[in-house]
């Protein structure tokens, strides 16, 4: 169902709490103008289209819909990571993520699709779905939400499994309103909500094992034990729509004893010289 222009500029404006008279000033639009806008009576040009969504600050792929709701050709490019226009992109990212070993490290997109992992990512995936080969991995491994949440997923190897899911689903929902994804990626947060059932009800308590600097995912299986934290990266000043929904997650180990479960492991995975 296409949007008409003036309603849509008028649900973004209230969305960021914003007056008319707030994003006329931000824009250098008379308000009286903006009045016009928001009631249809007037029409923009695609300068004062493109100037209203860097005022609001709206994510990419929402300018572009802008753009077309008033009648103009999208203006920011949406390119696939695969694409030639992208490669720099693509061999930074790689770098980046090889560069983490022996830590695992994935890059995904908005839904939280992978779209590139290093060797030590692949290799913690076969260990928590319990697989010995990546095409034996289920479908569902390709999302990082969903292989956590599932339930054949690997849910049944993290020691605090509800603090973990409960978080991934805030954050995800909070992601969703940034990237201006909130009622396309809806379903998805509904489907990640179902998988926690009764189990992640609450949202209201990360832990109660007391205060700690950051969430830490407890993974245990087979008699091993380790902890990691993450740290979440974007890329800067993207004027492409799949370039700034890009998302890259380095994990680390909270201690002595997890960073030599990858140490070991990791040289019993590296191909021999």
């Amino acid at each position: 169902m296409e949007t008409s222009f003036n309603n849509l500029l008028r649900s973004l404006r209230r969305d960021r709490g914003l007056s008319q008279l707030e994003l006329a000033l931000e824009s250098g639009c008379s308000q009286r103008h903006l009045s016009f806008l928001e009631s249809g009576r007037s029409r923009p040009s695609r300068n004062l289209v493109l100037t209203l969504g860097e005022a609001m600050d709206v994510p990419l792929h929402q300018r572009n819909e802008l753009l077309l709701a008033a009648g103009f050709a999208p203006f920011y490019s949406e390119f696939a990571l695969s694409d030639r226009e992208l490669a720099a992109v693509r061999a930074a990212i790689d770098q980046m993520l090889g560069t983490h070993q022996p830590y695992p490290a994935f890059a995904f997109d908005w839904r939280h699709d992978i779209i590139a992992a290093n060797e030590a990512a692949r290799e913690l995936q076969l260990f928590l779905f319990d697989v010995d080969a990546p095409d034996d991995l289920p479908e569902y491994a390709g999302n990082l939400i969903r292989g956590c949440l599932h339930p054949d997923g690997f849910r049944r190897h993290i020691a605090n499994w509800n603090d973990v899911a409960n978080a991934m689903l805030r954050r995800f929902r909070t992601e969703l309103l940034q990237l201006g994804r909130l009622d396309e990626g809806q379903p998805l947060l509904e489907e990640f909500a179902a998988h926690m059932g009764r189990e992640g009800a609450s949202l209201a308590n990360i832990s109660e094992k007391g205060p700690k600097p950051m969430l830490t995912i407890d993974i245990e299986k087979d008699g091993l034990s380790f902890s990691l934290f993450s740290i979440l990266s974007t890329l800067g000043a993207p004027v492409d729509v799949t370039l700034q929904e890009i998302r890259i997650e380095s994990f680390y180990p909270v201690d002595g004893k997890s960073a030599e479960f990858f140490g070991h492991q990791y040289r019993a995975w590296a191909p021999a010289a």
